[in-house]
Order: C-alpha cells, then structure tokens, then sequence
C-alpha cells in the first residue's frame, strides 16, 4: 500500500506534470482540492509515525502498537468520510467538471462492469502475490522492491495512463483527482481498514511500517506539497518528481531488511 502512494503521489503526478507541460507552457488546478489532499496525506503521515514508538517494526504483535495503530484508523476512517461529504455535498462545485462530455456507458452498466473486472482482477492478484517469491529468487531482486516498486507500477498502469491522458488535454483538476486522490484514497482509507480487517480475523495488522520508509513517504508529502502550493504545473516540477521516484527506488534497491522471524525469541 504505501508502494502504491508512492507510484501515485511521485511517479504519477510527476508525469502528468511532465508531458502535460510538454504540451502546455503552465497548468492550473483548483488550490483548495490539492491543499486538502496534502494535508490528509500529511495526517496520515503522523498516524504512521505513532506506533514506532512502541517497538521495533518487526514486533507485529506488540500490544501498544496494535493499539495505537487500530485506533488511528478509526480516526482516519471517519476523516475519509468527511472528505467525501466535503467532496460531494459541502463543496461540490469544486470537484464539478467545466467541459464534461457526454457518458457513453449507462450507470447500471459502468457498475456491472467495475463490479465484474473487480472480481476477475482479485483472483489474477491471487496467481500474482502466490508468484512473487519465484520472480524474487529468478530475478535477484527483494521482496521490498518487488512490493513496493514493480507491483504497483504494474498493477496501477491503467490507472497511470489515464491520469496522465487527461493531463495532456489540459484537465489538470482531473489527473490530480485520480493521482493525489487515489494516494489519500489508500492511505485514509484503504491501509486503516486493513488494520480494522486484520483485527476482526485476528491477524496483527498495523502502521508499523520501516523507519525508512516512514521517513521517505514523510519527505514525498512535503515534495508534493511545496511543488502544487501555487495551484500551478509546469514540466520541469514534473521532472522533480519523477526523478524523486526514482531516486526512491533506488533506495528500496539497496535496502537491507530485517528478517523479523530471527526475532521471535527476543
């Protein structure tokens, strides 16, 4: 999960700045939405530094930090949904699309349809995550570089093309919907109902991430953040970002991960 905020809040927007700057000189997006996104993000951001106080990130089933973690993904949850009351009622117009074209899709069909692909996308994702330890052993690249680098690119390319398609029609609003929208998506939203799941079956799920990574997704907020402040885009701030990602990933490259199995007895 926090693999796909990188892909989408570095790599994605990166290149919807890039190639949309490519075509057009400077873009425009509304200031409030991206402030806002932000800003969850960097609230989800504090909600993931809480547990590493407890233990180290290899204890999964220390007390405190399970506790801490399911408590702040309550919170989460209920800012989630607030963003999307903020979204869909309070400020509406913010969000409303000034040259919406006609949908070629009925709304029972597009439903149908995401209902349908879903299914057939959760069993090809079975055959995937059953798959990554022989690609690992073949490949000679870690599992955390594996997870948090190839697997999101490959399972969000859909999504990145069409981010990136809309910014190249001047819809800026739009790809940083689908961009930073889909990073505050997993991290308020998706990560804290894993958590919730995780403790309903019984299985210590928490935000005890790395301090590594904790630290690099702390610095991406803060990158994104300096760079849409002006509510303005141009290619070289998408070449900033890209070239963020990269140099993340060349991190994740070279990280050396701690077996936390060899702590069991500690």
């Amino acid at each position: 999960m926090i693999g796909s905020i990188f892909s989408n809040l570095l790599l994605v927007l990166g290149c919807c700045f890039f190639f949309g700057g490519l075509k057009y000189k400077e873009q425009k997006f509304e200031s409030m939405v991206a402030t806002s996104n932000m800003g969850l993000l960097a609230l989800s951001a504090i909600a993931m530094v809480l547990p590493t106080q407890c233990s180290a990130y290899y204890e999964l089933e220390e007390d405190d930090s399970l506790g801490i973690s399911r408590i702040a993904a309550v919170f989460l949850i209920i800012m989630y949904l607030q963003l999307l009351v903020f979204q869909l009622y309070t400020h509406a117009d913010l969000f409303d699309d000034e040259g919406e074209e006609e949908t070629e899709m009925s709304f029972s069909a597009a439903i149908g349809g995401l209902i349908g692909i879903t299914a057939i996308i959760t069993k090809l994702s079975e055959y995937l995550v059953a798959s990554i330890d022989g690609f690992c052993v073949q490949s000679g690249m870690s599992r955390t570089f594996v997870g948090l680098i190839i697997l999101p690119i490959v399972g969000n390319a859909v999504e990145h093309a069409t981010a990136v398609s809309v910014a190249m029609k001047n819809k800026m609003d739009l790809a940083m919907g689908v961009a930073v929208g889909s990073s505050v998506q997993i991290s308020l939203f998706v990560a804290p109902l894993t958590v919730l799941i995780g403790w309903g079956v019984g299985q210590p799920m928490s935000f005890n991430f790395p301090h590594f990574e904790l630290i690099l997704f702390i610095l991406s907020v803060v990158v994104v953040s300096i760079l849409v402040s002006n509510s303005k885009s141009n290619w070289l701030e998408g070449s900033m970002l890209i070239t963020t990602y990269i140099l993340i990933a060349v991190g994740f490259w070279y990280e050396k991960v701690v077996d936390y199995e060899k702590h069991d007895d500690l």
